[in-house]
């Protein structure tokens, strides 16, 4: 009699033991841009993003793989079929790339700001006024913000962008522009990093004005299945403070 039961315990285990295998060997890839601290850092597989993504689907067993790409070439990776799951979606970037794929719910949202510092005494109420100040902005700003701001970009000779989000927070404190427009955590990260390697005093408050309104973005999956998995992960993590934790890890109070 032992040794039927033997026989029937090894019987489950080895058809029990594949499937547990298999879970947690699940693997997906996600694209994601390369230059984006606190939400995307290269350099530790870390950030804002990263962090969502192991406290959702990671939680579940998925092993995830995070491919490291130019901003815009994250939407080729997906329509090339290269990657399962591509970060920073919504309707309009959908729309505009003729993509395809299950999007999910609202993960995050960026809010982009024009900063300046406080002593100017700037007074911005609309983006029309920032045409009368010496800009600078992140690179494809124009092209991707709204027609008020493309109409503003367009009559400011003064208006610049760039790449190097640093910079702009380096340039702001040099007083080499009167005004830089990025999203807030972005500012408030590479604010703190100067402050810690001392390059540039940057103790001298700000004023933010948010004239932008957020930017409300997900995820895009190729699998229907894994979508909805993380779609229920994520209202469960919403609803702790964990969610709350992830969002703020990595930038500390304005000034």
């Amino acid at each position: 009699m032992f040794r039927i039961y033997f026989h029937i315990l090894i019987t489950l285990l080895l058809l029990v033991l594949p499937f547990q295998n298999a879970f947690s060997q699940q693997k997906i890839t996600v694209a994601l841009g390369n230059t984006m601290p606190p939400w995307v850092m290269v350099e530790d597989n870390s950030g804002i993003i990263p962090d969502l993504l192991r406290a959702t689907l990671g939680a579940h067993g998925y092993q995830i793989q995070f491919v490291y790409v130019p901003y815009a070439r994250r939407i080729t990776l997906y329509n090339e079929n290269l990657v399962d799951v591509v970060y920073d979606i919504n309707e309009k970037v959908i729309e505009t790339h003729r993509m395809s794929g299950y999007f999910s719910d609202i993960a995050y949202s960026y809010e982009n700001f024009a900063f300046s510092l406080t002593k100017q005494n700037l007074q911005l109420n609309s983006i029309g006024q920032l045409k009368h100040f010496s800009v600078l902005s992140w690179q494809g700003a124009k092209e991707l913000l709204s027609p008020e701001y493309q109409v503003m970009a367009r009559e400011n000779p003064q208006y610049a962008e760039t790449y190097d989000q640093l910079a702009q927070v380096q340039l702001l404190y040099r007083k080499r522009y009167e005004v830089i427009q990025m999203d807030g955590k972005i500012f408030d990260y590479y604010r703190a990093l100067i402050n810690i390697k001392g390059e540039i005093d940057v103790s001298e408050p700000v004023q933010r004005f948010a004239l932008f309104g957020k930017n409300s973005n997900g995820f895009l999956f190729r699998d229907e299945a894994l979508r909805d998995l993380f779609n229920e992960s994520l209202r469960k993590l919403k609803s702790t403070e964990e969610y709350i934790r992830i969002i703020n890890r990595y930038t500390s109070k304005s000034h």
